[in-house]
Parts: C-alpha cells; structure tokens; sequence
C-alpha cells in the first residue's frame, strides 16, 4: 500500500511539474509572440487619429479609396489589390501606367467583396471615410484599416501619411515643394487673367454639370491658381445642372469640359451633339477656340490628390499659356 501511495505521489509531482513547466513554455511563447508583434508593427498618427500599422507592409489593399490609389500611383507604390475604376477589360485609368500592371482588381461593392478580401489576406487596408461603419468593423477583422479622408484640402496629410507608411516620406516632400513652386509661378503668371472668366464643366448623365468653387477642378482654378471665380460658379454650393442657355448667359472667355464615356452610357454622340448646337457655337470661348475637352482626363480625382492638382495646373498653363 504504501509503495502504491510512493508511486501515486510520484506521478501526481510529475504530472504537476509537467504542466508548470508547459504553462511556463506557454507563457515565454505568447510574451515573445507578442514582443514579435509589436516589432513588426509601429504607430503613425494620421489627421489626430492613431494607427497600428506594419512596418513594412507587403499587401496594401486600396478599397474604394480612389485618392488613395491616385497617392500610390504618384509615389511609385505597387498596390497588392484595389478598387477597380474603370471596366473589367481596363479596371484602371491609362495614366496609372505600368505601377497597377500587376494590381488585382476590386470589381464589385465594398460589402460583396469582403469575402473576397479575406481571401486576399492583406496586411494593410486603406480604405475611406465615407465607407460604411459596419463594413470598416468587418474589415479591422482582417487587417489594420486607416479610413482616408475625401476631403480635398487634406490631400497632402493623404499623401503624406502612405509616404510614411511606405517609406517614400523623402520623395513624397520632394513632389510637394515642387507643385509648392510651380504653383506659385502659375500664379505670377495668371495674375493678367484676372478679368476673365474661366470655367470648368463636368458632362454627366447627357447634362453639363457645374460645381462650387472648392470641388473637383475649381478648387485648384479658384482656391490655388487665385483665378477669378465666376458668378455662375458662386451661386452653386452642389453639383448644379446649367443649361446651354445659362452657359450662354454666363458666356466665359475659357471653358475647360470633362467628358467621360462611363458618365454617359457609353454615348459618344453627346459631346458631338453639344459642338453642333448653334447656342454652342455663338460661345465667346467657343469663337476664339477656347475651349479644353478632357485637357485633364475625367478620371483624375480632382484636387483631391497631389496628382490631380499638378495635372489641372499643367492643364491650365497649357491651355492659358498660348
């Protein structure tokens, strides 16, 4: 009896020490797991907000964040996967060139391509602020999520933020301080324009649509080039239909137009039919061939971005440079 109590105790110490001794191994594991972790992450702070991020992302995925994608093509960064922009045979515009060569394509919803994600495995999400709250919860299920801004005026914190996180902060402020001093030689410049009117139509849907001062590319004209902002233009505070005979009313001395064919139901004649109108033609900008169509193609993200902003400045010192 006693020698079957020696043995029991025996196992019993074993058995206890065996399990001390896998909570330790466990323990030392899930501390040095976690010290790993945090080694490959670091912290960025973006527009007040604080982020986990990797320190060396591999698989950036651009969900309907077109700023952003804009932001990647101008800083020579390859995104792993992104929101598609254009059609399934050409999912992104021409002028991203060969940086989205090897891109995989996002072509439905945010929300019915979550699945889809999962699948893709990214380690970093750039997504937007006008995303659904219930899909950008889903998406911090997956991988660290920084919801970028629409806002025009924060394009260069856009900017500057996936220049930090890629390691291209030094190339990112090279492209600003140059735009910085292009601008102001534009402005010097357009400073003899000052007593004409120039404004930028967007055709959509078959109408001609005019925008506030601040939105797409006024915001450049009137907010960064200092160009006199027509009085049609002030009257708006929304996307705002003008007729060919408002436009006529207004009648301004440059007229820049974005004509995109998605727009517009794959509808060439559109444009066409416009150019023909005798209304059209009796256009003071019309008459002295002062008229840009697609001088800044219609898939550039406005002033939203570095890249729209030195495109529609080149745009508009090309066209008012003759």
């Amino acid at each position: 009896m006693k020698k079957t109590m020696v043995i029991l105790s025996i196992i019993v110490l074993t058995l206890t020490l065996s399990a001390c001794t896998k909570d330790k191994e466990e323990s030392t594991s899930s501390v040095l797991q976690k010290k790993e972790s945090e080694e490959q992450t670091t912290k960025i702070t973006y527009l007040n907000n604080h982020y986990s991020v990797p320190v060396k992302p591999e698989k950036i995925l651009f969900l309907n964040a077109f700023e952003s994608i804009e932001d990647a093509v101008i800083l020579g960064i390859e995104p792993y996967a992104a929101s598609a922009i254009g059609s399934d045979e050409e999912p992104f515009p021409s002028f991203f060139g060969d940086v989205t060569a090897n891109t995989i394509p996002l072509l439905t919803t945010s929300g019915d391509s979550l699945e889809y994600v999962l699948q893709l495995a990214p380690d970093l999400i750039i997504s937007t602020d006008m995303e659904d709250p219930k899909v950008l919860e889903q998406l911090e299920k997956i991988a660290p999520v920084i919801p970028t801004s629409h806002y025009g005026p924060d394009w260069q914190e856009n900017l500057e933020m996936l220049a930090e996180i890629t390691g291209k902060a030094e190339k990112a402020k090279t492209l600003i301080d140059k735009y910085h001093q292009d601008k102001q030689n534009a402005i010097h410049y357009l400073d003899s324009f000052q007593d004409k009117d120039i404004v930028a139509i967007r055709i959509r849907g078959g109408e001609m649509m005019i925008y506030p001062k601040d939105v797409f590319l006024n915001d450049v004209l009137y907010g960064e080039l200092n160009l006199p902002v027509p009085e049609a233009i002030n009257k708006v505070n929304q996307q705002t239909v003008i007729t060919l005979e408002g436009l006529y009313q207004a009648n301004p001395d440059y007229i820049f137009i974005q004509y995109d064919l998605y727009e517009n139901d794959m509808d060439g004649s559109i444009l066409e039919e416009l150019q023909q109108s005798p209304v059209w033609k009796g256009l003071k900008a019309v008459e002295s061939n002062q008229v840009f169509i697609n001088a800044v193609d219609p898939l550039v993200m406005g002033g939203g971005t570095l890249n729209g902003r030195i495109r529609i400045l080149e745009a508009t010192m090309e066209a008012l440079g003759n």
